[in-house]
């Protein structure tokens, strides 16, 4: 049982046979509403893509968030590859990556030649703003913070630092939508924020789907030529709308070939409408996560992540840390939760410079003493949105269970 997983997925998500408490691969279910948009779009919208509802699904985000410019993407994979691209680096430049943290952080910022360098976790799981300032050196162009897990960074600290030295800061948010400090939402700290709507995520626009948040104005104005195939329109009057051709192709960066990113129409009228129960999704996330923190207070073993004041943690995953008992590690805690209580605990997000991809690339190598003491007694519970209370309870009574039998082993 414990090495089932469901066909063409690696992520341990998704229903399977003889658990009780088993990985999701959806967060929620669609609402009436948010499927009506979408089939509205396909009766009734005159274009599939590059319309009327990106446009409003851009204007919608920056709403919500507060950003100065947004830009619909097809997957967050590629709003950060447009914000890597936009970094502009040359050979020889770095760039500060958190080494705990899902691959697609990492792969755009390496596909566009720049040099990483890993940065450890603090007490909050993400990014440790003195790690970063240690690790910057005068050939370092930028840094990408994540807000895992749903948890927002310690951005003012580490604003402080880039504005000091002049880096690029890149707010990975993918797991993040909604995720604040203070009033103030993530992705609009930094120069970037790359939100993810993928199927498993808090929310989810038909299982891909991405926003692009941008600070600067002039930034901004690259963004649609890089993330569509640099076309545009031509300026000015024609005699003839047809003359040369309909439409202008040319590079907004020189020597920058652009992309097609482009996400379509009944995934942006469906992020419109998702936005609008965005804030009851997180709601209930933070609530639930806070409910089972509460239910491991009395036991030591089992360890989570630090919430800074005023910072609000949406819990997109819960991954939780045991700190062994009796000379027994997370993997016997898993073996016990799995065959005995049928709970598909998972582990995830394995540190990057352990891949094979990323040794082969020359990035193999890393100074992260917290992370290594950490990451391999970690783990993830079933996680959705609407867990219910007496899950919350069977999962935690479970891990305590498992434990007292390590101690009286």
């Amino acid at each position: 049982m414990a090495a089932q997983t469901r066909k063409g997925d690696a992520s341990g998500r998704g229903n399977s046979d003889g658990y009780k408490v088993s990985f999701p691969a959806r967060m929620y279910a669609y609402n009436d509403e948010e499927i009506a948009a979408v089939v509205n779009v396909m009766k009734n919208s005159e274009c599939q893509t590059q319309g009327e509802n990106m446009a409003r699904f851009e204007s919608d985000f920056k709403t919500y968030t507060g950003a100065n410019h947004a830009f619909a993407v097809d997957n967050a994979t590629n709003a950060l590859r447009i914000a890597a691209t936009l970094c502009r680096f040359k050979q020889g430049d770095e760039v500060i990556i958190p080494a705990y943290t899902f691959c697609a952080t990492a792969l755009p910022f390496a596909a566009e030649g720049a040099k990483i360098v890993w940065v450890d976790m603090d007490d909050t799981w993400n990014a440790d703003p003195d790690d970063i300032e240690k690790k910057i050196t005068k050939r370092t162009k930028a840094l990408v913070v994540v807000h895992l897990l749903g948890m927002p960074c310690e951005m003012e600290k580490i604003m402080k630092i880039a504005r000091e030295r002049n880096l690029i800061v890149v707010e990975d948010c993918a797991q993040a939508p909604g995720a604040r400090i203070g009033d103030r939402h993530v992705g609009t700290f930094g120069d970037f924020g790359c939100f993810s709507f993928h199927g498993a995520k808090n929310m989810t626009t038909l299982g891909e789907g991405s926003m692009l948040t941008v600070r600067d104005d002039d930034m901004a104005k690259l963004v649609p030529g890089v993330r569509h195939n640099g076309v545009r329109g031509y300026e000015g009057e024609r005699e003839r709308y047809w003359v040369p051709a309909m439409s202008l192709v040319d590079f907004d960066i020189d020597g920058v070939w652009p992309h097609n990113f482009s996400m379509g129409e009944a995934q942006c009228a469906l992020g419109s409408a998702l936005l609008k129960r965005l804030d009851n999704i997180n709601g209930i996330l933070h609530e639930q996560g806070m409910k089972l923190r509460a239910m491991f207070e009395d036991t030591p073993e089992i360890t989570y992540n630090r919430i800074p004041e005023g910072f609000f943690h949406i819990h997109h995953q819960c991954i939780y840390h045991f700190e062994g008992a009796n000379g027994k590690n997370r993997d016997d805690l898993l073996d016990i939760t799995t065959t005995k209580y049928g709970i598909r605990n998972i582990v995830q997000y394995y540190p990057l410079y352990r891949y094979p991809i990323f040794k082969k690339a020359g990035f193999g190598e890393a100074d992260c003493p917290k992370l290594e003491k950490w990451w391999d007694n970690s783990f993830s519970f079933p996680w959705w949105c609407g867990v219910p209370d007496e899950t919350l309870s069977y999962m935690a009574d479970s891990i305590k269970a498992a434990i007292e039998e390590f101690k009286k082993a």
